[in-house]
This record gives structure tokens, sequence and C-alpha cells, in this order.
């Protein structure tokens, strides 16, 4: 009792009667539960104590993992990053290189200097090129700055070849190179402001990241950069009437909407040796397009738009390898019409083809009743070196194309040639739709003719034999200019 009085505090002096002593060993017996109780908890305490340990470590582990992968990120974005800027550094130093060149040429009076600046210009513009298809556009962007920076090559290089030959540049060519001098100058200025942003921290990465509207904001200030306007002389490469389009709606898109992933599967079908396709975004617009990047075996990468309604590949654009042909003019010509056909282009045949370097540029162009339908074209441009297709427009064909009725003309072949002059040679007559003027679509004969090594295309109108255009092939090493 002695302990359990000091347990309880009960005073000595107090008496104790029987009902108190119950009381006493009941709280003995309750002191005894205690006991138990207490070892209990303790245990407990010694289980959760543990169980918090093992949870701590667990959250360092997770921590440590957390940190791991946060770090590979990290150094995956940092590499990534480095890479878009040094591609745009490299398209600065080749802007920079053919403003520079350009402006020695309209300095010059020495042909032989004229023409090997002229040439580094071209250069410099084929490696813009590379450099554009390398940096995180959206579709259009890519489409418009590749050929904004094609046409500057192709005008650039077919004069340096033009004063290599001993001839002058002409007043109306000097005016086109002063108009193309001081776009590159803005464009010059626009990227080398670009290139201070980057500097004080500017990330390309995180400014790729698309908004609401289907853009980035990079992209949105690359194309501020890049609206330049320089008018060119039609090149063949592009093909004579190969950007008429003579309707405001789409009139040769049929079939049903398809999914991205359909659009997908539709690339790799076309395109076999892909080892990376990545879906960037949806374009609406005049045609509503999931857009993709692609990278291929060949390290080409490829910038590809395939149509909503129908599925069908709309345009395809890149940089082609340099090296030693491994198919011929004959082999890129089917490859262009096999893939023009798997894609909706029906009966379609070459009528036009020019090779700059390692690379074929074909126009194709679907015939109805021997009819040539320009309006409808399609252009194709096919790397030798690869055998791929590394760009495609079959815009004109899709917004054009509809099953016409073509009036065969009062007039015969003869009749049409009768109208060249003899002192010209005809190589050979055809009949073709040509998308004219205020958006007329005139079935005319198409009378290729030379003169003094000089290409001619006359065309008459089928109807009446008026002559409807008249248009003179520049040839040159590097390419061909229709005017």
């Amino acid at each position: 009792m002695e302990k359990n009085d000091k347990n309880l505090n009960i005073d000595s002096n107090i008496s104790i009667d029987n009902s108190m002593s119950d009381k006493i060993v009941d709280l003995s017996n309750n002191e005894k539960l205690t006991k138990n109780n207490i070892k209990k908890k303790n245990r407990a305490i010694k289980a959760l104590a543990l169980s918090t340990s093992i949870l701590a470590l667990s959250t360092i582990g997770m921590s440590i993992a957390f940190g791991v992968a946060q770090s590979q990120s990290m150094y995956y974005k940092n590499n990534l990053e480095n890479v878009y800027e040094k591609n745009f550094y490299n398209l600065l130093n080749s802007v920079n290189t053919a403003e520079n060149d350009l402006s020695k040429v309209l300095a010059s009076q020495s042909g032989d200097y004229q023409a090997k600046m002229l040439d580094s210009v071209a250069k410099a513009s084929n490696e813009a090129q590379i450099s554009v298809a390398s940096l995180p556009l959206t579709q259009s962007n890519i489409y418009d700055t590749v050929k904004m920076v094609n046409q500057i090559y192709g005008y650039t290089s077919s004069l340096s070849e033009k004063v290599a030959k001993g001839e002058s540049l002409t007043e109306s060519e000097i005016s086109t190179l002063e108009d193309v001098y001081q776009n590159i100058l803005i464009l010059k200025n626009e990227l080398n402001n670009f290139a201070r942003k980057l500097d004080k921290g500017y990330s390309i990465l995180d400014e790729s990241v698309y908004n609401d509207d289907g853009t980035t904001n990079f992209t949105q200030i690359f194309t501020q950069m890049t609206d330049l306007d320089v008018k060119y002389p039609t090149m063949i490469y592009d093909g004579p009437f190969s950007d008429s389009v003579v309707n405001s709606e789409i009139k040769g898109l049929s079939g049903a909407s398809v999914s991205e992933e359909k659009a997908k599967e539709k690339i790799n079908t076309q395109f076999k040796n892909l080892v990376e396709l990545n879906y960037e975004e949806m374009t609406n617009g005049r045609f509503v397009t999931y857009n993709f990047r692609a990278i291929n075996s060949d390290a080409e990468t490829l910038y590809m738009q395939v149509t909503k309604i129908g599925g069908n590949i709309l345009t395809v654009s890149g940089a082609g390898r340099a090296g030693e042909a491994s198919i011929d003019k004959v082999q890129a010509e089917k490859l262009a019409i096999e893939f023009a056909k798997n894609n909706g282009v029906e009966n379609a045949k070459v009528v036009w083809s020019d090779q700059l370097y390692e690379d074929l540029y074909l126009n194709i162009a679907p015939v109805q009743n021997g009819i040539i339908l320009y309006p409808d074209l399609v252009k194709v441009k096919i790397n030798l070196v690869t055998g791929t297709v590394v760009g495609y427009d079959a815009t004109s064909y899709f917004t054009n194309h509809t099953e016409r009725t073509l009036n065969q003309g009062a007039i015969t072949q003869e009749d049409a040639e009768s109208k060249v002059s003899s002192a010209f040679t005809i190589v050979q007559t055809r009949k073709a739709l040509t998308p004219l003027d205020y958006n007329r679509e005139v079935v005319c004969y198409e009378v290729e003719a030379t003169k003094d090594e000089n290409t001619y295309y006359f065309y008459f109108n089928v109807e009446n034999g008026n002559t409807e255009n008249i248009l003179k092939v520049i040839k040159t090493d590097n390419g061909s200019l229709l005017m």
C-alpha cells in the first residue's frame, strides 16, 4: 500500500474504510492496465519513429531522384537551347556575309569581282536556308522564310554566272539587287537586335511554347524580322504560273476528316526512313493542316503539312544533302509523280524540270483530255543524293483543281505555229490551260521555240489565236530565269 499511497498521493493520516479499500484495489488494477497501455504506447512510438525514419529516408531518396531528374531535364534543355542559339548565330553570320558582299557588288565596276561577290552571296543564302530549317518555327513561317532565302540564292547565283560570262548587269537587275540589299540590311539589323536579347538571357526554347492561337512568341518575332518585300523574276524551279491561285475557295480538297494519328501514319507511309517525327501544331488558315517536324536517317530535317480533310500531304520543306547522286533524273521524275499520286494528284506528268546542284526541281501537272492544267501545278524538289522528297507544294492543286469543261478551240496547231516568226525554230507545241491576268483561265497552244540559243514560250488562245503571253528563258549553270 505504501507504493500505492505514494503513487496516488494519499495522506497516511486519513482513515480508509472498506469501500475506499475496494476503490484502491480497482485503482491498482487500473494502474496495471495503464502500465500495459504505456508499454503499448512506447512500442507504438518506437514503431512510429522507425516508420518516420524510413519515410524520411524514402523522402530523401525521392528528393535525390527528383533532383537527378531535374538535373537531367535541365541538361537536355540547356543542350537544346544551345543548338537553337548556334543555328541562329549561323543564320546571323550568313546574313552579315550576304549584306557585306552584296554592298561590294553594288560598289564595284569590275565584272570579275561582281561575279565573285554574287557567288559568295548565293552561298551565304544557301547556308542561311539550312540554319532557318533548324530553328523551332511554325510550319508556315518555315515555308515562307525558306522560299525567301531560295529566291535570293537563285537570283544572285544566276547573275553571278551571267557576269562571269562577260555580260554586264542591266539597270533593272541592279535596281532589283539594290532592293535585295536594302531588305537584307534591314534583316541584318533585326537579327543583330535579337542577338542582343539572347545575350541578356532570352530563351528561344522557352519562347517556343504554343499560345492559344497556335503561334509561338519566337515565331512571331522571327516573322517580323524576315517579312521582306522584294519582287524577283519568276524562277523556273518555281515554274511558269506556279504561284497562280485563281480561286478564293478550296475546290480540290475532298474526303473525310482525319485525326492527328492518321496524319502521322500518312507521313510514315510516304517517308520510310524517319527516325523522328514530332507533331508541332495545327494551322487553321485557308487549309486546316496538321504540322510536323521530321528527321530521317540521312539527317535531313523536313517540315510537313497534312490536310485535315482527306489526309493528304500539302507541303514539305527542307534542305537536301550534298554529295554524289544516287538516282538520276528519270528516277527522280518517277518518284515525284508517285509521291503526288499517293497524295491525291491524279493523271499528272512532268511539265518542267531544272537542276540546281544536287536538287532536281520538278513541276508536275494533271492532264485532262490532252490539256495540261497549269493552274493545278504541283512543285516537287528531289534530292538526288538521298532520293528524298525535300520540297513539295500542292497548294495550287488543292485550291484550283476541279473537273472542267475545256474548249478544244477553233484554231489548229499549225495555225498557232504559223504565228511564230520563221526566225525561230519550233521545239514542241502542246495545249495548256493557262492562268492569266484578272483570274482568267484560258486554253492556249504553248509553243516552245528557240532563236540565237535562247528559248521562248508563246501562248496563243485556242479560240481566236490571240497572243496571251510570251516567256523568255535565261539559262545559267546555276538555274534558269523565266521572264
